[in-house]
């Protein structure tokens, strides 16, 4: 299985999730707009080394001068900034150390884990507490630059963490985990606020949790959603969930 290790405890993490970040024990390191520009480029692509020339091109370094040299010059900065070196390579590929952890990579691995096992008990059981909260987080939210090579990297990313959602909120729902549920449920109605199971496996978590008139007022807010964007109401199974909290 993957590590079960939270990844904002790593030693030396890169954080993509929801936007760049990059902390050396415990401490973040501020990086400039180009070095983070090349890092977060290399991130997504971990554990895989790229190509030099495939790096200068998507980070649009060959403007003007040698554009190895100046990914060289990246490079360096980073390393001096950091006080370690992230990045790692051969004078034809780079990639990210080894020895560093990418938030993103961490949460691709249980997701893969879970579509493979079929949401299997034995791994829903095993999933660590920090999953549900890196799946409500979309990549690399905030990036400024015009950048070809990030928004189809968003979109699989966006369609992972929706899958695994969507799976995830109701097998965690049914082993118990309350709290992680709710987390799961919670992000996948931000990402598509008219899946009805979804708010079904919010209202019987919140139910399940002593959270009654909480879970009374989601029915009503999907209630009003539905008549709003569809003039629809609830299936009769989000029915019954709240007809039981009467009985």
């Amino acid at each position: 299985m993957p590590s079960d290790d939270d990844p904002t405890y790593a030693p030396r993490l890169l954080r993509l999730l929801p936007v760049f970040s990059c902390t050396h024990n415990g401490v973040r390191r501020m990086v400039a707009p180009l070095p983070e520009r090349v890092l977060s480029y290399l991130a997504v692509a971990y554990p895989t080394w790229v190509s030099r020339d495939a790096v200068i091109e998507a980070c649009q370094l060959d403007g003007t001068g040698d554009p190895r040299a100046r990914l060289r010059q990246v490079c360096w900065l980073l390393r001096s900034r950091l006080g370690f070196d992230p990045i790692v390579g051969d004078r034809q590929r780079i990639g990210i150390s080894p020895t560093c952890r990418v938030d993103l990579h961490a949460a691709q691995e249980w997701c893969q884990l879970l579509l493979e096992q079929g949401f299997a008990k034995a791994v829903v059981r095993a999933v660590p507490n920090w999953l549900a909260s890196a799946l409500s987080h979309p990549l690399l939210a905030d990036w400024s630059w015009d950048d070809a090579w990030l928004q189809p990297v968003q979109a699989r990313w966006d369609v992972l963490r929706r899958e695994t959602l969507d799976q995830l909120s109701g097998s965690l729902l049914a082993a118990g985990h309350h709290q992680q549920a709710l987390i799961c449920a919670h992000a996948l109605i931000q990402q598509d606020p008219l899946r009805e199971t979804a708010w079904e496996v919010l209202i019987e978590a919140l139910i399940h949790s002593g959270q009654r008139a909480e879970a009374r007022a989601q029915f009503d807010r999907l209630t009003s959603m539905l008549s709003a964007e569809l003039g629809v109401h609830p299936s009769d199974s989000a029915h019954r969930l709240i007809a039981d909290l009467y009985r």
